[in-house]
């Protein structure tokens, strides 16, 4: 039973990802949607400190927990108007959120999509799903979908997939989401960004790129574009933006978004998308 996981917190900022959970499981033929609420102190405070010792606030802890009820009960209730045929899971998890997502990936492999929702720029939510964004996108061994706050679903037809010339290898991670990148009407677009002012990528290079492309994905409409930014993720977004484009494609190396906002930081690469959702491959 192909499965989507969504990690979810009390903010519109995730319940919007639910909804896009439910658009695409419906789209891409999953059968399962899992939504996972973590308990964690981190979201309230109900420690109490007496006389050097912390101590369990009974009362708010049952508040959260009936609050928790409520909220898995609306959005499974939101997943079966838009999406009746999806079976849909809840998991509490005492642990803390990555861990929580790992665990659950161990224990139910049918699992092939995260989805998160990420606060933008638009945003007055604090999400805790969504601090959380890197280190479950690192950890995972799964796809993960990063979901802007402000997205609505459209029917995903144009999607940019930054790519580095001098390591066309990467590409073969496309070959195994062929649900996605093959369906119909659906137009690739290869972008390389060039950070160095004045150096020009090599002919061999750009020939044997086009001659992966041709030879790989013949079916899929694809274009081939090379652009200059000396920041990567300014020339990505710009690129999908004046582009129209509906979906970007992390893959691994270093034009991925999960390279360069591991190494920089987050405000700098996810934030700065409030457009497009992002689908980092593994």
């Amino acid at each position: 039973m192909r499965t989507i996981l969504v990690p979810i917190d009390f903010t519109s900022t995730t319940e919007n990802a639910v909804k896009l959970a439910a658009e695409w499981a419906k789209h891409y033929d999953y059968e399962h949607i899992v939504l996972l609420k973590t308990v964690g102190e981190s979201e309230f405070d109900y420690l109490h400190i007496a006389e050097g010792h912390s101590f369990v606030n009974e009362e708010n802890v049952n508040s959260l927990l009936k609050r928790t009820d409520l909220l898995l009960d609306q959005l499974s209730k939101m997943i079966a108007e838009k999406a009746p045929h999806i079976k849909v899971s809840r998991i509490v998890s005492d642990w803390a959120l990555t861990r929580s997502v790992n665990e659950v990936l161990k224990n139910q492999p049918s699992i092939e999509l995260i989805i998160l929702g990420s606060d933008d720029q638009a945003s007055s939510n604090e999400s805790f799903v969504s601090d959380h964004i890197i280190s479950i996108a690192r950890t995972s061994p799964v796809k993960t979908l990063i979901v802007p706050d402000h997205y609505t679903y459209t029917p995903v037809k144009k999607i940019i997939i930054p790519c580095d010339v001098k390591s066309i290898a990467t590409l073969e991670r496309l070959f195994h989401h062929q649900s996605v990148i093959r369906q119909k009407d659906v137009q690739l677009l290869f972008l390389n960004i060039n950070t160095k002012e004045g150096s020009d990528i090599s002919p061999d290079k750009k020939r044997a790129l086009e001659e992966y492309i041709h030879q790989h994905l013949t079916e899929i409409p694809s274009s081939i574009h090379y652009s200059y930014d000396e920041n990567i993720i300014s020339g990505i977004l710009n690129f999908a933006s004046s582009n129209e484009t509906d979906l970007i494609i992390a893959l691994p190396g270093r034009h991925s978004f999960l390279y360069y906002l591991a190494s920089r930081s987050i405000s700098e690469g996810i934030y700065q998308n409030t457009n497009q959702p992002v689908l980092i491959l593994k």
